[in-house]
């Protein structure tokens, strides 16, 4: 025996003595039982078969998704609860983590097999409710499983390891399931949701979060069984290529995804604490005035930060102050939407912090923000004023009047942002005009339907007018033929706004010398006269 070979023998000798002397340290605590030889072998084989495929795992399976999926959908989390109690995902997970434990190639694989069997389940589950539920909206108990946090990996790592220690004790079956179930059948159905809509963003951050949660709570399972001495002694394992290339497989499956979601939030978690401090720096701002403060960062794209902020007075060029500030730190330029609200005196300021962060609380969507840039970038025009419902996921936009521009210039690049809006509406409420005149085409007296029609009872639904007066022309409405026509017109436009849930007002047609562009329309009241400058006409008269 060389000397370098006797070193390393030395060197393996030292370590597994430590790991003796360590599981000699645990056994003392009394926390697990004693499950050496024939206890050990019988759960071990318990294990093995409440993770096998059967009939009524997959019954389960859809059973625990269709209620999963319907809690999603109507946001309820006492129903997501209840598709937590059915846990049909406990036992694979179990027999997976086993598997890793005692380096089971075989049993990993087979487990693997079960898994994705109920997972594919699950997400046919969801996308078939989403389908037929009448219901589409992204609520709240939905966007927050399209992506891995912090806050989650620490739930399925809490949940694996309670879950593995009550079948080291063997008791506490739905205890289990409720601990796994809770990070795991919700993701997978919100991935049907996901691929239900056309959301890829969506179906790809709820299956990573999946993904990540099963590593989580796999290794957490494959610790404590290791620690308690339930798994399987490695000499006693049957090693060969095949099973321990299946059980790298598996384990790189779940380990890559972890250890993104891991590098990600670390990333994420680094940016909110820069954030924080440029907003105190630049601002001015205590951290208690920091009401609301979100950042993400993907793997690729550039950081998003959404802020609310409470302070004495109103700052004009505080966005741009802290944007130029978050790019010179990062190197590149975010996404930013801050929002300040103005509070002079302390009672006031609290109350502000306490109903933004009741306001995200209840709409529990503050991580759904919407790409404001590429929105802009769509409409390509200066916008006056812009604010979103993230309850509704909309976003509303009033762009400058452009010169040249009519109602169907505004129409089609509000359809060029809802593209942009990546899920979320988008309206565009065009520059207001006092009187709409609109030419409407006849055809054998009879009025024609018309884009320019359309755009126009567009526009008036986009600002939300009611009760406006609406008069027809032909020609100069001089004859009787003629303002018959006008009247069939007025009509007609009157029914078409009814349409839209429009209400207006038919007006007699009268002689008007006026000149127009078109032979034949009609004519929108939309701004009244004020009763005061009426009442001044009348006495003039």
């Amino acid at each position: 025996m060389t000397q370098e070979s006797a070193t390393g023998e030395t060197r393996w000798s030292a370590v597994r003595a430590s790991v003796a002397a360590f599981r000699a340290q645990i056994d003392k605590t009394g926390l697990f039982p004693d499950l050496k030889g024939e206890a050990g072998r019988a759960l071990r084989k318990s294990v093995r078969e409440d993770g096998q495929l059967t009939k009524s795992y997959m019954l389960m399976c859809g059973l625990s998704a269709g209620i999963a999926a319907l809690g999603l959908l109507q946001s309820s989390t006492a129903v997501v609860i209840g598709a937590m109690l059915i846990s049909p995902l406990m036992g694979p997970i179990a027999s997976m983590g086993f598997g890793f434990a005692s380096l089971d190639g075989r049993q990993i694989r087979d487990s693997v097999k079960v898994i994705a069997m109920g997972a594919a389940i699950g997400i046919l589950t969801g996308i078939l409710l989403t389908w037929l539920s009448p219901i589409r909206n992204a609520t709240p108990e939905i966007i927050a499983r399209t992506e891995p946090t912090l806050l989650d990996l620490a739930v399925a790592v809490l949940s694996g390891i309670a879950g593995a220690y009550a079948t080291v004790q063997q008791k506490g079956a739905t205890a289990i399931g409720v601990a796994i179930a809770t990070a795991l059948m919700p993701p997978l159905a919100t991935v049907g949701y996901g691929l239900g809509v056309a959301n890829m963003s969506f179906a790809f951050g709820a299956f990573l979060l999946f993904l990540t949660n099963l590593a989580a709570i796999a290794f957490s399972f494959a610790l404590i069984a290791r620690l308690s001495g339930a798994a399987r002694p490695i000499a006693k394992v049957e090693i060969t290529p095949r099973y321990v290339l299946a059980g790298l497989a598996a384990f790189a499956v779940l380990a890559i995804p972890l250890g993104v979601t891991l590098y990600r939030v670390t990333a994420e978690a680094k940016a909110q604490t820069t954030v924080r401090r440029l907003l105190a720096q630049e601002l001015k701002l205590k951290p208690v005035n920091i009401a609301q403060l979100q950042v993400r960062w993907p793997l690729r794209g550039s950081p998003s930060v959404d802020a609310v902020i409470v302070a004495p007075r109103y700052a004009n060029d505080a966005e741009d102050r802290l944007m130029r500030a978050l790019e010179a730190e990062w190197g590149e330029r975010p996404s930013l939407n801050l929002q300040q609200v103005v509070a002079a005196d302390l009672q006031a300021q609290t109350r502000a912090i306490v109903d933004a962060a009741v306001e995200t609380s209840a709409a529990g969507i503050v991580r759904d923000v919407p790409p404001l840039t590429a929105i802009r970038e769509a409409i390509g025009l200066p916008t006056q004023a812009l604010w979103t419902n993230r309850a509704e996921r909309t976003v509303q936009i009033v762009p400058f009047a452009a010169e040249g521009w009519g109602f169907g210039d505004y129409r089609e690049i509000e359809k060029a942002a809802a593209q942009a809006g990546g899920g979320w509406s988008v309206r565009v409420i065009p520059p207001v005009q006092p009187r709409i005149t609109v030419p409407v085409a006849l055809k054998d007296g009879a009025p024609q339907p018309g884009a320019a029609l359309d755009d126009a009872v567009w526009a008036i639904e986009r600002w939300g007018v009611q009760g406006l007066n609406v008069a027809g022309f032909a020609g100069a409405n001089a004859s009787d033929a003629d303002r018959e026509t006008a009247a069939a017109l007025s009509r007609y436009a009157v029914e078409t706004l009814a349409k839209a849930g429009i209400k207006a007002n038919a007006t007699p047609p009268a002689p008007t010398q006026r000149p127009r562009t078109a032979a034949s329309g009609v004519e929108f009241e939309v701004v009244r006269q004020p009763k005061r400058a009426a009442a001044a006409v009348v006495a003039a008269e």
